[in-house]
């Protein structure tokens, strides 16, 4: 990419006065965004629900998108995103947009490349796997919907390149909005391609696979118009010795090994999870999505305001600002995760039911989802903190203990996993990636805090203790108007749903704020000041 000329501009935005403002507002855009992408990832949801169902082929549909949706949190949303925004950063503090524009291109020719290559290749070996291996009904299906949907991680990874670039220069709301039209392409596939396809469902399904493609496709487009604006010009500027891409390769290999650990999770949990029933991948990847509405619009919004704002404060290095960064988003995430956790599980069943009991998507179906969800929400402030600490490492350039982490948590998930998942089902894979998501946030938080000396533990501890009190307050008001109200209406219309939902919210709402404000009045004041003086 080629700066403009007279654009030669080497500081980024000045830190501002109030750290706690700033780091609010930042995520508020970005929770926007994201609770809208989530929202519609939803309908979604409940689309593919009431068409699919949860029998064999939803299950080898959403087995077959984790393939290349391991690439995309790789190089798209993971490793190649802290691997290259440090380096951004340090380019844009230190040399101005001329060199920072430099770094991302040559990144990203390398980038394409490299996806380009394994794309031919797997798509290839596929295609020929199904001339030549004689394969049972579901593995065929599974077969041609990876082949399908496998070239979408080329576009997808580009379209993540430019979301790191966008964060750096303090464009949150654009990338983030990005994923709105991932969903609208799905929800339109289902309308428009699916019946192209056939009239079976076997059939059909491969329309989904042709949407996520195009929907790659479409996240890619919609940031280029403002990169355009910043200054980028495109330029192929391949060469393997490149300083830059020297860098980036040095941080990538480990957290490529880091986020690989955790892929390798959810697919041990599907794939373990076709030896309990066919139904159990589904139910898992149902779950999965209820949870990532509150993880998305907190944890997500606010680990992509923090990897390129700790960058920078590297790049100065404050460390002092540093740790106090961290420890005011590692509280500020307690304060609403640790009620979505309690309320996710406390109206599992009646949520699933609302958003998901139509069509092919029966009672039953209704009873696995919500049982493989209580389990799942357990780690939810898990995820999160594990989240924001792991981008404490990227910012420092050290890429390598969260991989060591990974791998050891990984190993343990795995165990988890094979004793769990007899005894408990679908509900044991849940609680063992749930535990795994324990073990790695602990462990990040101990290394974390030798290395900067401190993250003011005691702090954060006494927050958890607070916020805890008043999210078991808020359960047991929850748990009371569901049942209050349950015995005067049942489960039969779209209304009595939507009352058996959202009554008890806002009861728990109401409560935990109150609850909150006693006995975690510093956690809910700051949150309050940000938004107001942000």
């Amino acid at each position: 990419m080629n700066a403009e000329s007279n654009d030669t501009s080497i500081n980024p935005p000045a830190v501002t006065r109030n750290p706690q403002s700033s780091m609010i507002r930042s995520t508020g855009a970005v929770g926007v965004a994201t609770m809208t992408s989530r929202v519609l990832g939803l309908a979604r949801e409940m689309i593919f629900a009431s068409f699919m169902g949860q029998g064999l082929e939803a299950s080898a549909f959403f087995y077959a998108f984790t393939i290349p949706n391991l690439f995309r949190r790789l190089l798209g949303e993971g490793a190649l995103s802290a691997a290259f925004v440090p380096l951004f950063a340090e380019r844009l503090h230190k040399e101005g947009k001329e060199a920072a524009w430099r770094a991302a291109n040559a990144v990203a020719s390398a980038v394409s490349v490299i996806l380009v290559a394994i794309a031919v290749l797997f798509v290839g070996g596929l295609l020929l796997a199904l001339v030549v291996l004689d394969m049972s009904a579901g593995n065929r299906l599974i077969v041609r919907l990876t082949a399908t949907m496998f070239p979408y991680m080329v576009f997808i990874c580009l379209a993540g390149l430019a979301m790191g670039v966008l964060n750096s220069m303090r464009h949150f709301f654009v990338p983030a909005f990005s994923p709105v039209l991932m969903n609208l392409v799905l929800i339109g596939s289902v309308f428009v391609l699916c019946p192209l396809f056939g009239t079976t469902l076997d059939a059909q399904v491969m329309g989904l696979a042709v949407g996520v493609l195009f929907g790659g496709v479409v996240q890619l487009a919609y940031q280029l118009p403002q990169l355009w604006r910043e200054g980028w010009r495109p330029c192929w500027s391949l060469n393997w010795r490149d300083e830059n891409l020297r860098q980036v390769g040095k941080l990538l290999a480990p957290s490529v090994i880091g986020v690989v650990a955790y892929q390798i999770n959810v697919i041990v949990a599907r794939t373990l999870g076709f030896l309990v029933g066919d139904y159990v991948p589904a139910a898992l990847n149902n779950a999965d999505r209820l949870m990532e509405l509150p993880l998305g619009v907190f944890s997500v919004s606010l680990a992509t305001y923090m990897l390129p704002t700790l960058s920078s404060i590297a790049a100065r290095g404050a460390m002092e600002e540093f740790r106090l960064e961290i420890g005011r988003a590692l509280r500020f995430l307690m304060v609403v995760t640790v009620p979505a956790t309690v309320g996710l599980i406390v109206l599992s069943e009646p949520i699933v039911r609302l958003l998901f009991e139509r069509g092919r998507f029966d009672a039953a179906s209704t009873w696995h989802c919500a049982y493989a969800l209580e389990f799942t929400a357990v780690g939810l402030a898990f995820y999160s903190s594990t989240s924001i600490l792991a981008r404490g490492f990227y910012a420092l350039k050290d890429t390598r203990t969260p991989m060591i982490v990974a791998l050891c948590t990984m190993g343990a998930n795995l165990v988890f996993s094979l004793c769990l998942m007899w005894p408990l089902k679908e509900g044991g894979l849940a609680l063992a990636n749930s535990l795994s998501a324990v073990l790695n946030s602990m462990i990040l938080f101990v290394l974390l805090s030798r290395r900067l000396g401190t993250l003011h533990g005691r702090s954060i501890a006494l927050a958890v203790v607070r916020v805890s009190v008043s999210a078991f307050i808020m359960a047991a008001a929850c748990w009371g108007a569901h049942h209050w109200l349950a015995g005067w209406l049942t489960p039969t219309t779209l209304a009595h749903n939507l009352a058996l939902v959202f009554g008890p919210i806002a009861v728990g709402g109401v409560v935990y704020f109150a609850a909150a404000w006693m006995l975690a009045r510093e956690e809910v004041r700051a949150i309050l000041h940000g938004f107001r003086h942000g």
